[in-house]
């Protein structure tokens, strides 16, 4: 059908950028909509492939008797839609007189970029039917079985699914709400030489991503955002906008990489998030993190489970003293013996009742360990090595036995309740509302902490591994993005308080006031593999991240050891090893999550082969560390077990997971089970 007979609202603008295009790459964008049906194109000036959606959204809500309902925003299903002017664009006014909503949707364009949003304050319900989910251009761009091309889904490191040999079916991955979920909000389609990435800009702690595959009798393959604007009838509907970004890439950016590397500008452009370089250079710290083999010893912890869950002076169980301030000691002279001259060694549960003992309360230093004076002999001894001594707390948990405990600063349900959350070495755990604690625990402990001598990339448990939570409590309600927003504020106090901040896992909500985190997977967990919808690994987030924040890859790779695949999986994705004294500390060893391994101090011969290992693992930290501060620009696999990494300055690590030397062009050849440096 031609467009000329159809009532198209059609515009065409030629503006600035937001990122400017490569020479002779054209930015502007056409689009078309028609108002009654939502049917919707997109296409890049110059350019013949055009991305088509069918409808403009769909919304779920409850209607009049409660029952929950599914509307497309099309007329067939009684909306009626006004277009209104607006400056680079239009505003779509939608109405749906039966149920009483009205939704304006804005449609702009700069550049290379369209910018769907629909308005919170001109969203009515003025009816007794209420909004529960908004979905934004579902399966826009969508391509068919058999198509060339992918998807691009940001879950754990990063995955691609392509169109092709897919059980029908929507898999919906939540944004935020853990790192075995998409830790960030950003998605993508290449299509051929064309490719889309989204980016969710607001709106995003309420957000999924809904991987569509073979989907429908059209065999469709898409992936969209939907958002959840109230959890329960009653709820308060959510107070931001929702908002995406789709940015239409030329065909020189068409592939993940490219997805990758556009969000990448997007958070320095956008989120002030600054490269690692540059912290680094205003941050001793920091600096001395990004070349350091960053080394955990977790000192004691009370019984993990223990019968007792609500803990108090009388019945608490006595604590597992795994490692006490003079030990510690002998592994730092042990390791400056071996010539280990750069590591951070970060400790675990010198606090009150040790490893998540009796959080919030941190304070006196735990006796069982050699009380203050020890630690501050111990830090000091490091700190005559040329180590860097962090210290690891929490602000998220609080116990009944703590002498800080009260229920009014925990979050709370929706009935009132407080919001509970594992059950650890203080026994049952209470989640805290973030607000309350930076104002009432870190704003008064992390001087403290300071005070004893610990400096460097200091570690504040969770922050960055549990996603964002709502709190009910009429006395400090939160919103996701208030409770992120908080979680947030105690990292760059952290920072500024110590020079730097480390957390659990990569929710990049965090990555403004983030400088480093123990593991982007969770491959333990929920192994990205056994998705149905995945076909491909990738290094998405560390294209975004490399050389702007230090990391290991996964659980699975803490204590690994040259020439094993989860080492040199490790070093093929960027990472940096983490190493772990005393990781497992589960009664159930079968539970234990952190590496296939434990190190422990059972003797000094013992403790002389651990550190021997741990010396051949520094010698590769050595030798790889000035890439931290490169950009992660490209990765391809060259065989069966063999792949490449390239980085911004040039430099290429090839990865042979083969038992066969792989020989490489001209005459360098990448050892079995081992990695080659190329800095030519």
């Amino acid at each position: 059908m031609s467009w000329r007979i159809w009532p198209w609202i059609v515009m065409s603008l030629t503006v600035v950028a937001v990122f400017p295009a490569p020479a002779g790459e054209g930015g502007a964008l056409t689009w078309q909509v028609r108002e009654e049906t939502g049917f919707f194109t997109v296409r890049r000036a110059e350019e013949r492939f055009e991305w088509r959606g069918e409808r403009l959204a769909e919304v779920t809500c409850w209607d009049a008797a409660d029952k929950e309902r599914a509307l497309a925003l099309t007329s067939g299903d009684g909306w009626r839609i006004e277009r209104q002017t607006a400056d680079k664009g239009c505003r779509l006014v939608c109405r749906q007189e039966e149920l009483g909503f009205t939704i304006t949707l804005e449609l702009t364009t700069t550049g290379d970029v369209l910018t769907v949003r629909a308005c919170a304050a001109d969203v009515v319900e003025s009816g007794p039917a209420r909004l529960k989910t908004l979905r934004l251009l579902p399966r826009f761009g969508a391509a068919v079985e058999g198509e060339d091309g992918y998807l691009v889904i940001a879950q754990q490191s990063g995955a691609l699914c392509h169109f092709r040999d897919k059980k029908p079916g929507e898999h919906w991955i939540s944004v935020y709400q853990s790192s075995s979920q998409c830790p960030m909000p950003l998605f993508g389609m290449i299509r051929g030489d064309g490719a889309v990435a989204g980016i969710i800009t607001s709106g995003q702690f309420d957000a999924r991503i809904c991987a569509s595959v073979n989907w429908g009798p059209g065999r469709q393959y898409a992936i969209d955002p939907g958002f959840t604007l109230r959890s329960f009838r009653e709820e308060t509907r959510l107070p931001d906008d929702v908002t995406v970004e789709y940015h239409f890439l030329p065909p020189t950016e068409a592939n993940w990489p490219g997805i990758g590397k556009r969000y990448r500008q997007y958070n320095f452009a956008r989120r002030g998030i600054r490269p690692l370089r540059e912290r680094a250079a205003a941050s001793p710290g920091l600096a001395y993190s990004a070349g350091a083999m960053e080394v955990r010893v977790r000192l004691g912890v009370k019984p993990v489970p223990h019968e007792i869950k609500e803990q108090t002076p009388e019945n608490e169980p006595p604590m597992r003293v795994f490692c006490d301030f003079r030990r510690v000691r002998d592994i730092l002279d042990e390791c400056h013996r071996q010539g280990i001259a750069r590591a951070e060694f970060c400790m675990v549960g010198w606090n009150r009742g040790g490893h998540d003992g009796r959080y919030p309360q941190v304070f006196p230093v735990e006796p069982a360990l050699g009380g203050e004076a020890e630690l501050r002999a111990t830090i000091r001894r490091g700190q005559s090595l040329g180590y860097q001594m962090v210290a690891h707390d929490c602000y998220y948990g609080a116990y009944r036995i703590s002498e800080d405990w009260s229920e009014e600063y925990l979050r709370k349900e929706r009935d009132g309740r407080p919001q509970k959350g594992g059950i650890w070495g203080g026994g049952q755990s209470y989640n805290i509302c973030l607000d309350r604690a930076l104002n009432l625990f870190a704003k008064r402990d992390l001087p403290r902490i300071r005070a004893l001598g610990f400096q460097g990339v200091h570690y504040s448990d969770v922050l960055s591994i549990i996603g964002p939570r709502p709190c009910y409590d009429p006395r400090h309600p939160q919103t996701r993005r208030q409770d992120a927003e908080a979680a947030r504020r105690i990292l760059a106090l952290a920072q500024a308080t110590f020079g730097g901040a480390q957390s659990e896992a990569s929710l990049d909500f965090a990555a403004p006031a983030l400088d480093r985190l123990l593991y982007v997977d969770c491959d333990k967990w929920l192994p990205l593999m056994k998705r149905p919808y995945v076909d491909t690994r990738v290094p998405l987030y560390e294209t975004v991240y490399h050389g702007v924040l230090l990391y290991n890859l996964s659980t699975d790779m803490v204590n690994s050891e040259p020439g094993e695949p989860t080492y040199l999986r490790n070093i093929e994705y960027g990472a940096l090893p983490l190493e772990y004294f005393y990781g497992h500390f589960l009664l159930d060893a079968s539970k234990n999550w952190l590496g296939q391994r434990d190190y422990r101090y059972d003797d000094p011969a013992d403790l002389r082969q651990t550190v021997t290992t741990l010396r051949r693992v520094y010698d590769d930290v050595e030798r790889l560390k000035h890439l931290q501060m490169e950009f992660l620009e490209g990765h391809r696999q060259i065989s069966a077990d063999v792949f490449e990494t390239t980085y911004g300055n040039g430099h290429r690590v090839v990865v042979n997971y083969g038992e066969k030397p792989y020989a490489l062009p001209p005459g360098e050849t990448v050892p079995p089970r081992g990695y080659l440096l190329l800095e030519h």
